[in-house]
């Protein structure tokens, strides 16, 4: 199955990848198979997932975009990626979770992570990290927990945005502040847009707020400034609980619905767009003259 020989009946869940697997150069160019069976184990106290949904928007991803253009995918796929592989995220914290998809959707991680299409040279691969490295890097990983993180309630359209600029996902994310769901959101409010408003292109404007932010942080108790609401235990139980209810391709065309947590306080999203929009006009943004 795409390149990783796993036994059909397993196929359906998720299981962990022992590290020792090695990715040779040919099986991250497509060229060699992976038998990994000898590595699968069971994770202690997880719960069986439906892979067939993923399976159906991955391949609808690789569809809708040309190969020269897959990071433009993202945008498009981490919400419905993220409805369709419906994770607690004790679950999504698991790095077997992720080696595991990482192989089984290797056709894909190549597809968005070659340097070119049909690539035959080594160096023309996806990196080692895209299929097992850490969640910044992995292929599914990075897009499940960006969407996580910049959700603001059942509402995914706040994360697809964010996936539209590579910057945020490279810098901002990793960062700490990015946990706390107002600086998350207030830090997409207050970068530029395009004219249609569904992108963010200024990846200079994202990195210096990045570092700006990182700098502030350190002094500043982001929590104390602006309080955000816990998270809803109970409807993200009764959410994961629902995906064998979830038809993937009704809403290849429409946003999903996302755990149904409360949404970010307004004032604690104005106090911190507030503060962003400041740190932003201070930002040294590489390239910009200063007025």
């Amino acid at each position: 199955m795409n390149g990783v020989a796993l036994p059909l009946e397993d196929a359906q869940y998720l299981f962990g990848i022992d590290a020792a697997v090695r990715l040779t150069p040919a099986f991250r160019l497509g060229s060699e198979n992976l038998d990994v069976c000898d590595y699968i184990k069971s994770i202690p106290g997880g719960r069986k997932h439906r892979l067939e949904p993923v399976r159906t928007v991955l391949d609808e991803a690789m569809k809708r975009y040309a190969r020269q253009d897959a990071a433009a995918s993202d945008a498009w796929l981490g919400p419905r990626f993220h409805a369709a592989l419906r994770l607690s995220r004790r679950e999504a914290g698991c790095r077997d979770v992720w080696r595991y998809l990482g192989l089984w959707a290797a056709d894909y991680v190549r597809w968005r992570w070659a340097a070119e299409p049909g690539a035959t040279e080594p160096d023309n691969s996806a990196g080692v990290e895209r299929f097992v490295g850490p969640d910044s890097k992995q292929a599914l990983a990075r897009l499940w927990w960006m969407t996580e993180l910049f959700r603001n309630g059942s509402d995914y359209s706040t994360a697809a945005l964010a996936l539209t600029n590579q910057d945020i996902i490279n810098n901002f994310f990793r960062a700490g502040a990015a946990h706390h769901r107002p600086t998350a959101l207030a830090f997409l409010s207050v970068l530029p847009r395009s004219e249609d408003g569904e992108r963010l292109p200024d990846g200079r404007s994202a990195n210096a707020l990045s570092k700006a932010i990182n700098a502030a942080a350190s002094t500043l108790l982001l929590d104390s400034l602006a309080v955000d609401e816990p998270l809803d235990g109970a409807e993200r139980r009764h959410w994961e609980a629902l995906s064998e209810d979830h038809e993937v391709r009704n809403f290849f065309d429409e946003f999903p619905e996302g755990p149904d947590d409360p949404p970010v306080p307004p004032e604690s999203l104005e106090t911190m767009t507030t503060l962003l929009a400041e740190l932003l006009t201070d930002a040294h943004i590489r390239g910009k003259k200063k007025g």
